[in-house]
């Protein structure tokens, strides 16, 4: 038995099998005398009675005990999951890159005949009857929302993405933020730029804050001070990527190259830079960080980094299958490399042209 899957959910795996294999066919022993035999605390044998008593599988009565429900055959896994995404995320499950990732899962787990519902709701009645349809959920996970994660792990096996949770026995698969921009940021500097402007995405998690201190180790790398005035705080948005392009047009001193956080934001920039007459990459070096679809349909084609969306798509669904299963995970935490996809809107800084 592992510490990395929770001891309620192994509990209840244990009470599911001796009922199965009818070892277990009328009334349970007492909690404390469980917690003593399977060397839990009372409280997670309760929590994991509680559960069973839930789906109907135990029901009890009072000053006498538990016992298991002869007319109600142990839930049988549905064969779906959930990938859920915080509905406070901007255009949602219809942005480009989240709809890439939830496209991915579907395609992973539809290998194994699962199929995948997204949800976004998290009232908890709501919340409580989509769950009670699935086997697992893969996550999007942020800051803000660590209480909901909390919930969907107390009552079904759950995985994060984007992010790692605070409650570090849930597995993640993330991307390593960091060195991609790192990688961003020495391109630029390798095309002789050193006026670089970097819009950040939002700051209140580990994407955000690894994707900017990337750039800024980037700049120190490549022995160029950092200037916080060449930093615009963004939101993800291409509403952010036209207003970053504003204050940087706006500047005495124009940077050469701007390192977006994501492709939307780059693409807004790119968009208002035209329409003022700059040409791309003569005037301006642009470079985002996803590779959704349209980055390399657009002119000019976009230089971004490559989220491996499928990769992440593969382990976060396999890991969440080993749970469902009621295996431990090969990996509990894995960060996933993103590779840097020179296309042509960057140019070198000697071939710039006065605008």
């Amino acid at each position: 038995m592992s510490d990395d899957i929770p001891k309620y959910l192994i509990v209840e795996n244990h009470i599911k099998k001796q009922i199965k294999n009818k070892s277990l066919i009328d009334k349970l022993p007492g909690e404390r005398s469980l917690a003593k035999e399977l060397g839990f605390s009372y409280m997670t044998i309760r929590k994991a009675i509680e559960n069973l008593v839930n789906e109907e599988i135990l029901y009890k009565i009072p000053t006498k005990g538990t016992y298991v429900n002869q007319n109600k055959s142990i839930r049988k896994k549905t064969s779906t999951i959930g990938y859920f995404l915080d509905s406070s995320i901007k255009s949602g499950i219809s942005s480009p890159y989240y709809s890439l990732i939830l496209n991915a899962i579907e395609k992973e787990a539809a290998k194994e005949n699962y199929s995948v519902v997204y949800f976004s709701d998290t009232t908890v009645d709501r919340l409580h009857k989509t769950l009670s349809k699935l086997d697992g959920v893969i996550a999007t996970c942020f800051p803000r929302i660590e209480d909901t994660i909390l919930e969907i792990k107390d009552h079904i096996p759950i995985v994060v993405i984007e992010n790692s949770a605070a409650d570090k026995t849930i597995p993640s698969v993330i991307i390593d933020n960091f060195n991609a921009d790192l990688e961003s940021t020495d391109y630029i500097c390798s095309l002789g730029h050193t006026h670089i402007g970097f819009m950040t995405g939002l700051e209140d998690s580990d994407i955000g804050k690894s994707r900017y201190a990337g750039y800024q180790h980037g700049l120190s790398k490549n022995n160029i001070q950092n200037d916080e005035s060449l930093v615009f705080r963004g939101n993800y948005s291409y509403e952010a990527g036209i207003e970053g392009a504003e204050y940087y047009l706006s500047l005495e001193q124009r940077p050469t190259a701007i390192i977006c956080a994501n492709d939307a934001m780059a693409l807004g920039a790119m968009q208002k830079y035209k329409q003022e007459g700059f040409d791309i990459p003569d005037n301006i070096s642009i470079v985002g960080f996803d590779d959704i679809d349209v980055a390399s349909q657009i002119v000019p084609t976009l230089t971004t980094i490559r989220a491996p969306v499928n990769q992440i798509a593969k382990h976060s669904f396999s890991t969440l299958k080993d749970l469902i299963m009621g295996k431990q995970p090969e990996h509990q935490h894995i960060a996933i490399a993103a590779k840097l996809v020179v296309r042509e809107s960057c140019a070198k800084l000697k071939e710039h042209k006065v605008a």
